[in-house]
C-alpha cells in the first residue's frame, strides 16, 4: 500500500477508536450518573423514609426496588472493576492483529490485564459472561463478540463461555507475546530489502522482476557467502510463516467485521433499535446522532479496509505484497548460489516447498 493508503486506512481506525471513546464518556458515562442519582433516592433503611405527598408503596415495591438497586450497583461495581482489563484486551488484539505499531510496554500491559482475567475468571464465570454481554449491549465494548467470532473462525464451533473463554484468552497471550517478534522480524526485512534491492530492477515478466546475476554473484563472493545463505534461509522460511499469519488476521478480521452476523449486523441492529427508542421519545436525538457516528466511522472503515484487500494489508514498514516480493527475490538468490554450486538437492526442496507456491501466488497476483 503506497504510505498516503496506509495513513488513511490508520486515521480512519484512529476515527473509529475516537468517536466510539466520546460516545463512552459523554453517553455511557451520563447513562451510569442519571442510574446512580436514582439509586440515592432509594433508602438503605425503609423505616426512617418519609415518601412523597402522594406516594404509595406496598412491600412488594421496597423489595423490588431493592433489588434494582443491589442488581444494578452491582453491574456498575462489576464494570468499574474490569472495564479497563477487557476494552484494553480488546483495542489491543484488534491492534495488533491490524498491524498497527503497538509500545511494548503497553504489550506486557496488556498481557497482564489478561493473565489478571484469566485468574479471576474461575471464580466468576457466570459474572463475566453477563458483564461482557451487558457492555456489548451498551455498546461500550465488543469484546464477547470477538470471542465468538474468534472460535468460529479458528476453532471452527460455536462459541461456549463457559468452556472456550479461558483458551482463547490464552491464545490471546500468545498473539501479544508474539508481536515483539513479528517487530523485529519486519525490521530485518526492511534491512534486507533495502540490501538487496539493487541487485534487482523491475520487469514486465509474470513476476515483475528480473535479478541482476553479475550483481548477485558480486554481492555473494564479497561476503561469506555460506553464512549469508543459511541467514537467507532463515528469512525466508520466516517470512513464508508470516505471510501466512498476515492472511489469517486478515481473513479473521474481515469475518469479524462482516454484515450478516458480524460488528456490522450488530451495529445496524442497535443503530435500529435506537431509532425506535429516538422516534417514542425514550431517548434524545444527541444520543442517536452520537451512536450513528460510530456506525459511519466503522463502515468508512471497513469499506476502505476490504477495498484495499490482503495485498495492501500488514504493517506500516512492509505489505503483504511487498513481503511476498521480498521472499520472492531472496529465494532467487539462494537459488542462483545452489544453482551455481550444484547443490541441487537442496534447490529441489527450495523450489518445492517456497518458490513454487511464490511464483504460483505471484502469478495469480499479476493477472
Amino acid at each position: 500500500m503506497p504510505d498516503s493508503g496506509r495513513s488513511y486506512i490508520r486515521e480512519l481506525e484512529e476515527k473509529f477508536f475516537q468517536v466510539k471513546m466520546n460516545y463512552y464518556r459523554f453517553v455511557i458515562r451520563n447513562e451510569d450518573k442519571n442510574i446512580l442519582g436514582k439509586f440515592l433516592k432509594i433508602p438503605e433503611d425503609w423505616e426512617n423514609y418519609i415518601p412523597a405527598e402522594g406516594t404509595k408503596l406496598n412491600e412488594d415495591i421496597k423489595v423490588r426496588l431493592n433489588d434494582i438497586k443491589k442488581k444494578k450497583s452491582w453491574e456498575l461495581k462489576l464494570e468499574s472493576l474490569y472495564l479497563f482489563y477487557i476494552t484494553d484486551i480488546e483495542n489491543k488484539i484488534i491492534a495488533v492483529m491490524q498491524q498497527k505499531t503497538v509500545d511494548e510496554q503497553e504489550i506486557d500491559e496488556t498481557i497482564d490485564s489478561l493473565n489478571s482475567l484469566i485468574l479471576e475468571i474461575d471464580g466468576e464465570l457466570l459474572n463475566f459472561k453477563y458483564l461482557m454481554l451487558t457492555l456489548a449491549k451498551r455498546s461500550v465494548s465488543d469484546f464477547y463478540y470477538i470471542l465468538g467470532s474468534y472460535s468460529r473462525f479458528f476453532y471452527k464451533r460455536n462459541f461456549t463461555f463457559e468452556k472456550d473463554v479461558k483458551n482463547i484468552l490464552a491464545d490471546f497471550v500468545k498473539i501479544l507475546s508474539g508481536y515483539r517478534n513479528t517487530e523485529k522480524l519486519v525490521g530485518k526485512f526492511s534491512e534486507y530489502n533495502d540490501e538487496i534491492k539493487s541487485l534487482f530492477q523491475k520487469s514486465s515478466n509474470q513476476l515483475g522482476w528480473r535479478m541482476n546475476e553479475f550483481a548477485v554473484k558480486e554481492y555473494l563472493d564479497g561476503s561469506n557467502h555460506v553464512v549469508k545463505i543459511a541467514e537467507f534461509n532463515k528469512i525466508v522460511k520466516a517470512g513464508f510463516e508470516y505471510k501466512k499469519q498476515l492472511t489469517s488476521y486478515y481473513s479473521f478480521l474481515k469475518y469479524y467485521y462482516n454484515e450478516n452476523d458480524g460488528k456490522l449486523f450488530r451495529l445496524n441492529f442497535i443503530s435500529d433499535s435506537l431509532k425506535s427508542k429516538l422516534e417514542e421519545g425514550r431517548i434524545t436525538k444527541d444520543i442517536y446522532d452520537s451512536y450513528e457516528e460510530i456506525r459511519g466511522a466503522f463502515r468508512e472503515y471497513k469499506l476502505y479496509f476490504e477495498s484495499a484487500g490482503l495485498l495492501d494489508f500488514g504493517p506500516d514498514r512492509m505489505s503483504y505484497s511487498e513481503i511476498i516480493d521480498f521472499i520472492y527475490r531472496v529465494s532467487k538468490i539462494i537459488e542462483f548460489y545452489y544453482l551455481r554450486n550444484m547443490k541441487y538437492d537442496l534447490l529441489q526442496k527450495l523450489r518445492n516447498e517456497i518458490l513454487y507456491y511464490l511464483e504460483k501466488e505471484i502469478f495469480s497476483i499479476k493477472q
